[in-house]
């Protein structure tokens, strides 16, 4: 493909080449970097990639693209431009032809609930035989079938990803979804992904926003800052659905009014829930829209899973899909994994809530589901992470369940000490035990259980992998709890 069709849409604001050159393959790695190559000089956190120019062109690299005008001289044949993030996403995007034009993307971002609602609504597609795809946290899809994607930074499974994955990866992913006639695809859009203009190359048809709380201050410094990378989504997708029960999305909704339907548990805004039943079983509700009321049923057991069908129904309905699909789609929708799944008919539940308000919302839904049992919590921070949720957390945890054990959670290089003195820097009460070992931890949680207690385990969720200072190895919850009951 030719230099100057790769950079289609981008703004160029100077270059000393010509533009008719025939490039051979894009990377923003000049380790990666091939013969007659295009590199891309994105400056990291902590990495810049304009210390790498040379490295690129010994590799063989054609043209270097950059927003680092330092980096623009004689020697170098450069391309300088806005935002070189935003360029590498376009560039793999135009590289592929442009995959989205010919689908309906559907992108979802907030704090929680991504990934439940994505598969709500793959659900609801399938049901309603439609050819679609799904990019999540947990795994990719196209038509049931389960795509290798080479992992995220930190994944150890071949199928998973990062939320939202690189562009090199994400835009592969949407041609291969293309040319396998995929009409719609949902996906998990994250607040990284979307300051670091991994979309930019995406039409998006639908924009969704489940909520938003305390996470992620370490990369975005404060709530504002957070809330302005996950508006850009509805900056450019035609139709916004946004809970208007979170008081951001309230925001959205009176910022971009012509074009968003809302929903709710609480008020009444286009769509709202009504008649709300829960149970360990599942939940059951009426959906009050457009003057009619219709019966939901829905095997996801917590409240906040009304808030996630919510949005499904919403959007399935704004793309015309029947209501007896909707129905069926909600209904047939099993347990996500690491989503409040339960262990084997046993009291013990494994969720992915790592931040201070999934905590206090998880264990809330547990209460009430087991309003009698002794609650006991596992959890643990992440290490080189936003060090300020760790106390709220520990907090929340201390005072919301019976006893508390305090384990470690993809420490990574930090120090596992460092991270229990964060957590338990505004715990006022002894109901907690610390247990470094989160083998050891979950062995003492069950043991502990006896015969009135319910254990709930947070923070790794669908992971199968630990990280501490040694590196990745495989960690999974369920292998840990087969071997406990085992012996």
């Amino acid at each position: 493909m030719q230099l100057k069709s790769l950079l289609k849409g981008i703004e160029i604001i100077d270059t000393n080449m010509n533009l008719d050159v025939e490039c051979s393959e894009i990377s923003s790695d000049s380790r990666k970097t091939v013969k007659n190559g295009v590199f891309v000089a994105i400056k990291g956190t902590c990495v810049d990639g304009n210390s790498y120019v040379n490295n690129a062109l010994k590799n063989g690299a054609l043209a270097v693209v950059t927003d680092e005008k330092s980096s623009c001289t004689e020697l170098v044949p450069y391309v300088l431009v806005n935002d070189a993030r935003m360029a590498l996403s376009l560039m793999w995007s135009n590289y592929y032809l442009n995959p989205t034009k010919e689908m309906k993307l559907i992108a979802i971002t907030g704090t929680n609930g991504k990934t439940t609602s994505a598969y709500l609504i793959y659900s609801i597609l399938k049901e309603s035989k439609k050819s679609c795809g799904l990019i999540s946290t947990i795994e990719v899809l196209i038509n049931n079938e389960r795509i290798e994607t080479g992992g995220g930074s930190e994944v150890v499974g071949k199928h998973s990803a990062m939320t939202t994955p690189d562009p090199e990866i994400l835009y592969g992913l949407l041609d291969r979804m293309k040319r396998s006639k995929v009409e719609y695809v949902v996906m998990e859009a994250s607040s990284h992904a979307l300051e670091q203009n991994k979309l930019s190359g995406c039409d998006i048809e639908i924009g969704i926003f489940t909520n938003l709380s305390h996470e992620h201050l370490d990369f975005h410094k404060d709530m504002d800052s957070y809330f302005s990378a996950k508006e850009k989504l509805f900056k450019k997708c035609k139709l916004c659905i946004v809970n208007i029960d979170d008081e951001y999305g309230k925001i959205l909704s009176s910022r971009y009014k012509g074009r968003t339907l809302s929903y709710s548990c609480e008020g009444k805004p286009d769509m709202y829930a009504t008649n709300t039943k829960k149970t360990g079983f599942g939940n059951k509700f009426t959906i009050n829209y457009k003057n009619e009321r219709y019966n939901i049923e829905t095997k996801l057991i917590g409240g906040f899973n009304i808030y996630n069908c919510l949005c499904a129904i919403l959007c399935a309905d704004s793309l015309g899909i029947p209501k007896k699909c909707i129905r069926d789609g909600i209904k047939n929708t099993k347990g996500v994994k690491g989503r409040l799944e339960r262990y084997k008919k046993r009291c013990i539940y494994i969720d992915y809530a790592h931040t201070p308000e999934a905590m206090e919302c998880v264990i809330k839904e547990i209460r009430e589901i087991y309003p009698k049992k002794r609650l006991i919590v596992v959890f643990g921070c992440g290490g080189e992470r936003d060090r300020s949720k760790r106390s709220k957390m520990g907090q929340i945890a201390t005072e919301t369940a019976d006893f508390t054990i305090i384990t470690s959670d993809n420490s990574r290089t930090e120090s596992p000490k460092q991270i229990f003195t964060d957590i338990l820097n505004e715990v006022k009460n002894n109901r907690y035990k610390v247990i470094e070992d989160r083998e050891k931890a979950i062995k003492f949680g069950v043991d502990s259980m006896k015969r009135n207690g319910v254990l709930l385990l947070l923070g790794k969720g669908h992971e199968t992998y630990q990280i501490d200072s040694t590196g990745k190895k495989s960690f999974d919850e369920r292998e840990v709890l087969d071997k406990i009951f085992k012996k």
